[in-house]
């Protein structure tokens, strides 16, 4: 988990929300979070995931009680996704739309990994809770439980039964008031944190299902991902250039072929991004390197094929590049990287 990663205010949002409702005021919750209420008004503003698990640390310190992160999740919607809140309405099936929701997860408000996972009787949703501290996880875990059977019952449109609700957490000793926060039986002690969703309700055909819609937003889902994984510059020039490099990214493109994209002069280009502390060769390593991890680490492709996604002749180049950005040859980064 990057805790640095860039994220919209809405899951803090609801985190006041139920702090609220558990009688916790504000201030006690912002302790520690860099986040000003000022910045609470603030349309479309940004914080980092770390700050986010800050004000979950400080509610379960003054509102800590078992299923409070079912209540918390309770908040979440399909319109809390934005555009991935769309794609998923858009898909074909519920096995679509959580497809898409693992794909591009980085957009889906998670402070844990989520995937997909078979399973005879149906298909398994996920949480590594393994990047958590100890403190807030059963509370990430719960909420991300409750939300995802929220949006699945929106996708839906009816009530979803899931074959099975598991968490690795022990069982709180009270069961029965936990059943007014989460109406679902969930096995405690378990192997695992997911649900298991029927082979039926997967299949289930969405009642606002398109298929160019949903086409559509699986493309502006994938640009808006690769701005977000790339962590892109926040000055304009530097962030410009990014965005050209990786949208050409099956072409080592010089600093004069960027310039030309952008309508500047090769020195104009130069010269704003020194003034905004960048260089034209930092930035284009930088996002190959990022793209090449991820292609190692996301794909099946071999390095050949690696090495052409991203406009080297051939393997021999790449490797050679990829050693002097990450320090060892890729398929030894593979295997560390696991």
């Amino acid at each position: 988990m990057d805790w640095r990663q860039s994220r919209p205010l809405t899951g803090v949002h609801y985190l006041l929300e139920t702090a609220r409702q558990e009688g916790v005021g504000i201030a006690p919750c912002l302790i520690g979070s860099a986040i000003s209420r000022e910045a609470l008004q603030q349309r479309n503003a940004q914080i980092e995931a770390w700050q986010e698990l800050a004000v979950i640390r400080n509610l379960i310190e003054h509102a800590g009680r078992p299923g409070l992160g079912f209540v918390s999740g309770r908040h979440y919607h399909l319109t809390s996704l934005g555009l991935l809140g769309f794609t998923m309405l858009a898909s074909r099936t519920l096995g679509e739309a959580f497809t898409t929701f693992s794909r591009f997860q980085l957009l889906a408000l998670t402070l844990c990994p989520a995937h997909i996972e078979a399973a005879p009787r149906g298909t398994w949703l996920l949480f590594d809770d393994s990047v958590l501290p100890q403190d807030a996880r059963t509370f990430v875990i719960e909420r991300g439980l409750s939300a995802c059977l929220g949006v699945a019952c929106e996708l839906l449109q009816r009530r979803i039964e899931p074959l099975a609700v598991e968490m690795t957490a022990s069982a709180p000793a009270d069961l029965a008031g936990l059943q007014r926060d989460f109406p679902y039986a969930v096995q405690y002690n378990s192997a695992r944190n997911g649900i298991l969703f029927s082979h039926a309700d997967l299949q289930y055909s969405l009642p606002q299902a398109h298929i160019n819609a949903h086409l559509e937003g699986e493309q502006l889902c994938e640009r808006l991902y690769d701005e977000i994984s790339h962590n892109l510059a926040r000055k304009p020039t530097a962030r410009m250039v990014q965005q050209v490099l990786i949208r050409d990214s099956a072409t080592l493109l010089s600093g004069r072929a960027v310039a030309e994209r952008l309508g500047l002069a090769e020195r104009t280009l130069y010269r704003r991004l020194a003034s905004e502390g960048h260089s034209f060769r930092q930035l284009n390593e930088q996002i190959k390197q990022r793209l090449a991890e991820r292609l190692l680490s996301e794909s099946g492709l071999d390095l050949n094929s690696i090495a052409h996604r991203l406009g080297f002749a051939e393997a021999a180049s790449f490797s050679r590049a990829f050693s002097r950005w990450a320090g060892c040859p890729p398929g030894r980064w593979k295997r560390k990287s696991g």
